[in-house]
């Protein structure tokens, strides 16, 4: 290939990233007015200056002004001196052309040349990544591509919390009035929700509404129906308040909308999915009315619930991050997340090579409630109950009970333990249905037992509870639901048992 060919093929030079007036102006405004450095200080750091003797005088600067002395071209200068990279670019020269031409600007102005000087540090930042995975200088012997793209994701989100500094502080006074708005529009609506409608009344009452910024747990033992709550909790806070996003580790988002479709329509799971029966003789295709009602109750689906579905295996909260910040970027919005479950999450490539669980758990926990910030939206993450609830009489579950991190505990606002008697109780029968009989047990106890146990299955029979374990700012309690087994559904105790699910 001729040079001339070669290089008509090369890409064109990049832009410069780099706003050198910005950088100048914030300099001479801290130099002129001392206060100012007060203005850009929760913004600016001195590595996000581009030229590096511009962020060691900002620097200095900082250090002088913090220990409570004057800031100026004149008693900086002994510091400039010692410093290597002023010198290199020359202490004269440096502080000539900082404050040449300048003058102390609005405290406004300051502000977004601090923003523009920080946006393009991040893009800077966002180069460099890419450039080490164009030329390879991010790979490492025995990577996979899949934990050079997780550690490309860490660097990116890296970038992106570095940024976050942009965000101002709010005064007590500002927060205020922000919380009398509201309060005072919930008043006068007559709403007793200070968060999205989950679409469960009663648990709406009690932990009123899921408040955006919050991470919300639902735990529960296998079998017990956090996956039925979470689904439920999507579909209906979707209808109800507007787009959502929801990660299931270990259902495909087919079979996920078929609890949806068997809910509506009444029919078992098995049947929604196979368009088969039980007959008589084994099974059999469904007639034309069942039929008709599961594809009306898919079109439903299609028409009425604005949820996204991420099927997508083992990924990181970087990997649900990024999808959801495109989704919160588009006309439809994002309102809430839900995430099935946290156990199937991946922590980062670090904390994964140490091989310690809880740490992983720790740092995906922090990672949710972090994400639930940025956004301002609510989160609802599932997780799993260890074995210890099930050695007691009362298998109810404890906050204790929550596997591998007490951080989940911390990080949470609310945290929901699912529980079904009846499904406890089923745990405990033998093959042939009867409560399984204990050793040495004579014929009386064993009947007297037995009879005990099945009243109580009887009473416990499609009925389900939500245990507020845990509540900032609000109540606790129980929250009692139906729950109907054949389409894995979870309904308000105040709505009719078998009435619509959604």
């Amino acid at each position: 290939m001729s040079d001339n060919l070669h290089g008509l093929l090369q890409p064109p030079e990049p832009p410069k990233l780099e706003n050198e007036l910005a950088e100048r102006g914030v300099l001479a405004s801290i130099l002129l007015c001392n206060a100012d450095y007060d203005v850009v200080a929760e913004i600016l750091r001195p590595e996000h200056f581009a030229a590096r003797h511009r962020g060691e005088i900002f620097r200095i600067c900082g250090d002088v002004i913090r220990s409570g002395r004057l800031a100026d071209p004149v008693t900086i200068r002994n510091a400039l001196q010692a410093n290597e990279a002023v010198c290199e670019y020359g202490v004269e020269k440096a502080l000539i052309e900082t404050v040449k031409g300048m003058i102390a600007a609005p405290h406004s102005l300051i502000r977004a040349y601090a923003r523009e000087i920080v946006d393009m540090a991040t893009r800077r930042g966002v180069r460099e990544i890419a450039n080490s995975v164009l030329w390879g200088t991010n790979e490492f012997e025995g990577d996979t591509a899949s934990s050079i793209i997780n550690r490309m994701q860490e660097q990116l989100q890296g970038l992106a919390a570095g940024s976050d500094g942009t965000r101002q502080a709010k005064s007590a006074s500002a927060a205020t009035d922000v919380l009398l708005a509201e309060t005072e529009a919930s008043w006068k609506a007559g709403s007793y929700l200070s968060g999205l409608d989950c679409g469960y009344q009663t648990l709406n009452e009690r932990i009123r509404g899921f408040r955006a910024g919050a991470m919300y747990v639902i735990a529960g033992r296998p079998g017990m129906g956090k996956s039925a709550l979470g689904i439920g909790i999507a579909v209906r806070m979707a209808i109800a308040e507007g787009r959502g996003m929801y990660w299931s580790g270990e259902m495909s988002a087919e079979e996920l909308m078929g609890r949806v479709v068997s809910a509506r329509c009444g029919l078992t799971l098995d049947t929604v999915l196979t368009g088969m029966f039980d007959g008589p003789n084994g099974p059999e295709p469904v007639s034309g009315t069942p039929m008709q009602r599961i594809v009306q109750a898919g079109m439903d689906a299609k028409k009425r619930i604005p949820l996204v579905i991420d099927d997508r295996e083992g990924l990181s909260v970087q990997q649900i991050a990024i999808r959801a910040r495109r989704m919160a970027r588009e006309p439809e919005g994002l309102k809430f997340i839900v995430i099935d479950y946290i156990g199937l999450l991946r922590g980062s490539d670090a904390v994964r090579r140490s091989g310690n669980r809880v740490n992983e758990v720790t740092e995906i926990s922090g990672e949710i409630a972090r994400l639930a910030r940025e956004l301002r939206i609510p989160i609802v993450a599932l997780s799993q109950l260890n074995r210890q609830s099930e050695n007691r009489e009362d298998r109810r579950p404890t906050m204790s009970d929550i596997r591998d991190s007490g951080a989940i505990e911390q990080d949470a606002r609310c945290i929901l333990g699912v529980y079904r008697e009846e499904h406890a109780l089923e745990s405990r029968m033998g093959l042939d249905g009867s409560v399984v009989r204990n050793a040495n047990e004579s014929d009386a106890a064993y009947q007297k037992r037995a009879a005990e146990f099945d009243a109580a299955y009887e009473r416990s029979h499609g009925k389900g509870e939500v245990l507020i374990l845990k509540n900032r700012g609000g109540k606790s309690g129980i929250v009692n639901l139906w729950f109907d087994g054949p389409t894995t559904w979870f309904r308000d105790q105040r709505e009719d048992e078998r009435g619509r699910s959604w």
